[in-house]
């Protein structure tokens, strides 16, 4: 088990832990992972990790019961969303973070847009939130991004800038995207790495602003300890969660819309320098058909400040 994904395991232990301090966690290897079994008085569950190609893998087991139910809220904001609510994944909340030790009620989330997409920008953002702020936040509606439309992400972005003023957005055009992802791939390191360099870039300039904050929240892409080993140097006082489908808290749902509002502005920008109503979005055939065209009108210069070159789209015009 390399020492990333220990340290991931440590963390879910913790956030175990900090949910019910009185649970009892035993830990057993996989030939791909770590279960983790997990018992009070009444129930035992059981949750094997797996760290693939693909990321994290969560496999559930034990029979149905409310311990389970309470553990996958936690770990994984799993819980209901009705009509557009934002998803209350601990107790009747709109924060993730409500149970942490020592949490104070000042927090920040972040989130990222782009990364599945082959034309456009790399985004991300994190915004700071308090109790106050946040419920403003879900009283104007805001929510994760994937569950609304691009309108509605533009409206909100603006409404979230004026209630949350503490925020960051950084935003990768494609050339310096490329530029960036080849540096990377030069010294052994990936996408994953890119993108924990900017959540990295945009938390640390939100928490230099609060140095009352002593939480911050992460939706995890990865099993790396990049981020909170390179954010906890400067702010040792702050807990570094990354988990799963965070965009159930308030703070990460309103980064998500602050990124995806950058996105759709950048991907307008693009489209108007070549003479396009819009550019396609997503990875699909669409998008590898527009690529076509653009490299037979501009020249394969020009194309590659618009793409994200190592995608495969890429390697098909």
């Amino acid at each position: 088990m390399n020492s990333d994904f220990a340290a991931y395991i440590d963390n879910l232990k913790k956030q175990i832990k900090s949910f019910d301090a009185n649970l009892t966690i035993t830990e057993k290897k996989l030939q791909y992972g770590i279960q983790l079994t997990v018992t009070n008085s009444d129930s035992k569950v059981v949750l094997s990790v797996y760290n693939g190609k693909k990321g994290i893998k969560f496999v559930w087991g034990g029979t149905a019961s409310e311990l389970r139910s309470q553990l996958e809220a936690v770990l994984t904001g799993k819980d209901t969303a009705d009509k557009g609510d934002i998803v209350q994944a601990i107790g009747n909340d709109y924060t993730l973070l409500r149970n942490c030790a020592d949490f104070k009620g000042i927090w920040a989330g972040s989130d990222e847009s782009g990364k599945g997409d082959f034309f456009g920008p790399l985004v991300v953002a994190a915004v700071l939130v308090d109790i106050t702020t946040a419920e403003k936040l879900v009283r104007l509606g805001v929510r994760d991004c994937k569950l609304i439309n691009d309108k509605e992400v533009l409206r909100l972005a603006e409404l979230i800038v004026e209630a949350a003023p503490i925020n960051m957005v950084l935003a990768l055009k494609p050339e310096m995207y490329n530029f960036r992802y080849q540096q990377m791939r030069a010294d052994g390191k990936n996408l994953n790495h890119l993108l924990s360099n900017g959540h990295i870039a945009v938390l640390r300039n939100v928490l230099r602003q609060c140095p009352q904050c002593n939480y911050a929240l992460v939706d995890q892409f990865t099993a790396s300890n990049d981020i909170r080993a390179s954010l906890q140097q400067e702010f040792p006082d702050v807990n570094i969660v990354q988990q799963h489908r965070a965009e159930a808290d308030i703070a990460v749902a309103a980064a998500s819309v602050l990124a995806r509002a950058k996105f759709l502005e950048i991907m307008q920008e693009l489209a108007e320098q070549v003479g396009r109503n819009e550019l396609p979005k997503g990875g699909s055939d669409a998008a590898t058909n527009c690529a076509r065209e653009l490299l037979k009108e501009l020249g394969r210069g020009a194309l590659e400040r618009l793409v994200k070159v190592h995608f495969a789209n890429y390697k098909k015009i």
